[in-house]
Parts: C-alpha cells; sequence; structure tokens
C-alpha cells in the first residue's frame, strides 16, 4: 500500500521543543515509521523551511520525507502559512499525477485544506486528522489566539469533505461533531508512545540531593500553563521544578517566554528550585523523566499530550489538566491525577499528596506502564489507522478507482468489508479468549458461577452466552452456573425504581456473586456507567472480571482485570465480532469439560455421564 501522508508544517525531521515543533511531529514520524514496518510504502510531504534541504530524504526504511516548495523557504511560524497551500496543493497535484497513493492522511487544518485542493484534481480518499480544533483554541485563547480568521470555517469544510476523519481522543469527537461531522465517518486513534525508548528500566537524570523533583516538558509558550507549575511551586517547600523544553539552554536568555517565567519564579520566591533547561534531546527525555517524582502536564488546553503517555510509560506518576487527550490517557486515581487548568492551589495539593506517598506513586507509576504498554505502543496505532484506510478501499495502485459514493448495495459490501477486518483483528485475540474459556471452565467445575452483563445489542449478547453455558454449545456436557443479570426484569426494574439505573447490575452482583466468580462485560463504547459500576463491585468481592468492547482505549476496559477491544467500523459489527469472540470462549470451555472429564471419570463413565444427558433430551424431543 502507497500512503501520502500531508503535513505542511510538522516535518517529521525537525528538531522538537521550538515553538511550531512538538507532539505533531513526533506523530507523523512514528505513525509513518509503523505503517512502513507492517509493509507500507509511506511519504511525508512537508514545507521545505530550508534552501540547502535536499528534495527527498529517508526517513526510515519505507519511508521519504518530499520537501515541497511552498512559500519562502525560510522559518514560518505556522500561522502564517494560510498563503502558501494553493502552492502546496499544485506540488501535491504533481507529486500525485507522477505517482499516485492509495491513500492521503493529512495532518493539521492547513494541510487537510491543501489535500483536498489536490484531491479535486488527482481523485484520492483523504483521511483528516485535526491534531487541534480552531474552535477549542479560540474558546481558550480568546484574543490571544493568532490563528487566520478564515481557520473555522475551513475546518467545517474538511470536516464536511473528508471521506474519514481521525480523532485522537473521546473529547474531540464531541468537538468534531458540533463541526457536522458524522459518527460513521469518525474513529478514534490516539497518539503512541516509543515503548523501545521511554521505559521504566534505564539511567536518570541526576537531582538535587534532599528535594523532590517534579518536571515538567513542552514548547514554552503560555498555553502550556509552565507560569501556573510555578507558581504552585511556593506552596511546595523541599521540591525542585525542572522545565525542559524551548531553544537550547544557551539561547534562552533571548526567549520572551522564558524570561516572562523566570519572572513568576522570582516573584514567588522559587527561582532557586526552578531550572529552565532548555531544549532537551529526544535521546536524553527518558532519563529526565525517570529521574522525577511526578511529571506535571497542566496546560490550559491540549488536544492530546505526548508527555503523559511517555512519563507513563517510564512509570512515573503525572499531574494532568483534566482537558482533552489527557482526559483518556492519564486515568484519574489509577495512573495519576487530573487537575483543573490555570490552578496553581489545585497542583500543589495534588504534588504534595504524591510527594507525601511513596507508595501511592510507586502504584500509580505500575500501572501506567501497563496502561502504555497495553493501548499505545505505535505498532497498535499503525493497526488500527490501517483499519481506517481499508474502510475507504485502499489498496495495491490500479486495484479500484474512487466512487463518487455509496450506492444501495454498496453499503452492505462496506458492512462486510469491516466485519472482514474486525474478524482479522478478532484472530489476533485468539489465544487470549482460548485462556478466559479454560479458566472459565476450571472456575464452573468448581461450582463457581458466571455473571454477565451489557445494555441493548451487548444485552442479548450477554444472553446468549448464558444460554450457551446453561444448556451447551458444541458437545453434551454437564450444566454449567452462569446468570445473565438483565434477565430477571422484575428484580432489574425493582432496583433501578429504588436504587437508580446505575445500580441495576452492581446490586444483583453483590447478591449473586462469590469470590473466584467471573464477571464477563459486554460494552461496544466500553463506557456504559451501570457495567462500570458492575465491574467495580465485582472488583470489591473478589470476582475476576473481563471485558469484551469496542475500540480502545476506554474505561471498562482498563478497570477489568483483563480485556478484548475489537476494533469495528460501527456499532452493529462490534456487537457481531462480539458474538463470535463469545462462541470461542463456548468453544474453549467445552473443550476443558471434555479434557476434565476424561481426567476424572472411570472407563466407561463418560458414557454414563453424557447418556443422562441424551436421554432427557431425548424425552423432550418425543414430547415435543
Amino acid at each position: 500500500m502507497r500512503i501520502d501522508m500531508v503535513s505542511e508544517h510538522a516535518s517529521p525531521l525537525a528538531v522538537l521543543g521550538g515553538v511550531d515543533a512538538g507532539g505533531q511531529n513526533v506523530h507523523v514520524a512514528a505513525l509513518a515509521c509503523a505503517l512502513a514496518r507492517r509493509g507500507a510504502q509511506v511519504v511525508v510531504h512537508t514545507r521545505r523551511d530550508d534552501p540547502a534541504l535536499p528534495a527527498r530524504v529517508p526517513l526510515a526504511d519505507g519511508v521519504t520525507v518530499h520537501h515541497v516548495d511552498a512559500g519562502p523557504p525560510c522559518t514560518l511560524p505556522k500561522d502564517d502559512l494560510l498563503a502558501h497551500m494553493p502552492a502546496f496543493a499544485d506540488a501535491l497535484v504533481e507529486a500525485w499525477r507522477a505517482d499516485r497513493p492509495d491513500i492521503v492522511h493529512a495532518h493539521f487544518w492547513m494541510s487537510g485544506h491543501a489535500a483536498l485542493l489536490a484531491a479535486r484534481h488527482v481523485p484520492v480518499p483523504v483521511v483528516q486528522t485535526f491534531h487541534a480544533l480552531g474552535v477549542v483554541k479560540r474558546r481558550y485563547q480568546g484574543d490571544d489566539d493568532t490563528s487566520p480568521p478564515e481557520r473555522l470555517a475551513l475546518e467545517r469544510d474538511i470536516v464536511r469533505r473528508a471521506d474519514e476523519i481521525v480523532a485522537t481522543c473521546t473529547d474531540e469527537v464531541f468537538e468534531l461533531i458540533r463541526l457536522g461531522a458524522t459518527r460513521d465517518r469518525l474513529t478514534v486513534v490516539p497518539c503512541g508512545v516509543d515503548l523501545g525508548l521511554f521505559t521504566p528500566d534505564g539511567p536518570r537524570d541526576p537531582r538535587t540531593p534532599g528535594l523532590g523533583r517534579l518536571v515538567a516538558v513542552g514548547r514554552l509558550v503560555p498555553r502550556k500553563g509552565l507560569g501556573n507549575v510555578i507558581e504552585a511551586m511556593a506552596a511546595l517547600p523541599g521540591t525542585e521544578l525542572v522545565i525542559a523544553g524551548g531553544p537550547p539552554r544557551d539561547e534562552l536568555r533571548d526567549d520572551p517566554e522564558a524570561a516572562r517565567l523566570r519572572r513568576i519564579a522570582e516573584d514567588h520566591g522559587v527561582a532557586d528550585r526552578v531550572e529552565l533547561r532548555g531544549r532537551v534531546g529526544r535521546a536524553d527525555l527518558p532519563a529526565l523523566l525517570r529521574s522525577a517524582d511526578v511529571v506535571v502536564c497542566a496546560p490550559w488546553y491540549e488536544p492530546f499530550g505526548i508527555v503523559p503517555l511517555e512519563a507513563m510509560a517510564c512509570g512515573v506518576p503525572v499531574i494532568a489538566s483534566a482537558v482533552g487527550g489527557m482526559i483518556d490517557t492519564v486515568v484519574d486515581g489509577v495512573t495519576g491525577v487530573h487537575v483543573c487548568p490555570r490552578d496553581p492551589d489545585r497542583v500543589a495539593e495534588a504534588a504534595r499528596g504524591l510527594l507525601e506517598d511513596p507508595a501511592r506513586r510507586a502504584a500509580f507509576g505500575r500501572a501506567g506502564v501497563r496502561r502504555a504498554q497495553r493501548l499505545y505502543d505505535w505498532d497498535r496505532i499503525a493497526a488500527a489507522t490501517l483499519d481506517v484506510y481499508a474502510r475507504r478501499g485502499a489498496a495495491p495502485k490500479g486495484r479500484r478507482a474512487r466512487a463518487g459514493g455509496l450506492g444501495p448495495s454498496d453499503s452492505g459490501v462496506r458492512h462486510l468489508r469491516g466485519l472482514r477486518e474486525g474478524l482479522g483483528a478478532l484472530e489476533d485475540g485468539a489465544d487470549q479468549l482460548e485462556r478466559w474459556g479454560r479458566q472459565l471452565a476450571a472456575t464452573l467445575l468448581a461450582d463457581g458461577r458466571l455473571l454477565a452483563v451489557g445494555n441493548g445489542g451487548s444485552a442479548a449478547q450477554a444472553q446468549h452466552l448464558t444460554a450457551e453455558l446453561v444448556g451447551r454449545f458444541e458437545t453434551e456436557r454437564r450444566a454449567l452456573s452462569a446468570l445473565c443479570l438483565h434477565a430477571d426484569t422484575s428484580s432489574l426494574t425493582a432496583i433501578a425504581n429504588d436504587y437508580g439505573p446505575e445500580e441495576a447490575f452492581a446490586r444483583q452482583v453483590r447478591a449473586h456473586g462469590r469470590p473466584g466468580d467471573v464477571l464477563v462485560a459486554l460494552s461496544t463504547s466500553g463506557r456504559s456507567p451501570n457495567v462500570l459500576a458492575a465491574v467495580e463491585a465485582a472488583a470489591e468481592m473478589g470476582i475476576t472480571t473481563w471485558a469484551l468492547t469496542g475500540d480502545a482505549p476506554n474505561p471498562l476496559a482498563e478497570i477489568c482485570d483483563d480485556a478484548l477491544c475489537l476494533p469495528g467500523a460501527s456499532t452493529a459489527t462490534v456487537q457481531e465480532l462480539q458474538l463470535v469472540a463469545l462462541h470461542m470462549v463456548c468453544g474453549a470451555v467445552d473443550r476443558e469439560v471434555a479434557r476434565s472429564e476424561r481426567r476424572t471419570l472411570p472407563p466407561g463413565g463418560r458414557d454414563r455421564a453424557t447418556a443422562g444427558g441424551r436421554t432427557a433430551r431425548a424425552r423432550s424431543e418425543a414430547t415435543a
């Protein structure tokens, strides 16, 4: 597959830390390389900002950076680039006519604008990732927003015209829907983290003896909230703060934002405990993060935020503003603490609580490593991105032309295609489902019980699971104890009436569950409050909890002991995949029960054990 990325200002070759060089540069570079590792050929088109740059530069095996001539070949603020996007689009047209890609993935709104202009002349599917939305930036920055006045209208146009839209967090989904995005073209695929570089083990940056340490990493711009973190230091004696980002250390004296931060430190009497380190090389960043007791990310707003993920992967707890992508990545009370933006007092309170509790810091750090490794590996992110591309028929060149829309039969074909893609992902989880089946069989054969919960279509799947266990799936075996907690409508409605709908399942878990039982929670979104409450009640009782959900990350997958997240193009597809997954579990249960019976029954015992079941079934059929 040939993939062209458009990233007009954020070159994957850029040195990080400048005003316009940060998370998007990391995202584009890492995603391009991860896609190439999966066999794609990737070209990243970015604007030439230096006349000495070659036209094409290899970034990695399978990845080439194309420097596009659009405007003067010098560094320009990204907010000044809109006037050069028509020239950028012309260069894309020329490149695509010479070598047409299977799909185009635009990063940032100006890249989307240029890509869609070019696609008028060379029809290619365009996938859009905004990374930041003008309406959100305007909301938080007001008159300080330097975006071109055309931005909001152009973003609405991109939302309307892009073939697919990739949001990097759930908060962005709501903003995009308000801009007119339809759910069938909208998918959440988060940013990732380099798990080979950011690890809990490795060297640590030297610390000042006797002081706790906070670390903050980010571009030196006011909206990153670094001034608020410095203000919090006044309430944290015995603690140092290291801020990494901006120009090299020897150029900080000429940086206006660095000067502003120094004044804040002096005004609050903490200048002797605040270090502005300047730009830190990517290879040196893990050691700095590992040296921290706590990493603080307190921006006023943040479209995603890669630093919290990097800190979590290094095993360091995070204090994060409850904004944007950090609502998804940092789990409050599990991997870190959420705070309100622009609230130095709350930052100080959260930091003090963590600095005074080493055991809590360690627990948060361990949970952060697990979460980063399970959900945010770049190879996983690349697989999810390829699923989005496949929905637009991205295939080797020449297989198909872009269609103008979906005809009456195309919607069914698209559904089947999405199901096939999902089944491929489900195959990756086959070992996990086999393990669930074996463990469930052992629990049920020891007189344990399965509890199953879900809402809507997931409720039907939960009931299907319990029916297969109490009855039989493929082979004759003993009846197994399984309860579907929505099936007793009298109890369900009574509990909902007396205790509220969120307690409808949790109270039944407390009534029917016993330590060592298993709860299977099904939810396409992973966010149903009554299902989450049931899992929390089960955990309190020592019940093993498993989740079958749609796309990760989601809260249900995070709080369960184990989870299988099934990406699907629609809720219906996820439900169909859940049914297949449940059948795989039931098959594993049958096999494990049969093995157990062979180990424990005397010769001929299996024939006698199954005869009763066959006789009962024969009597039933005779009287039907």
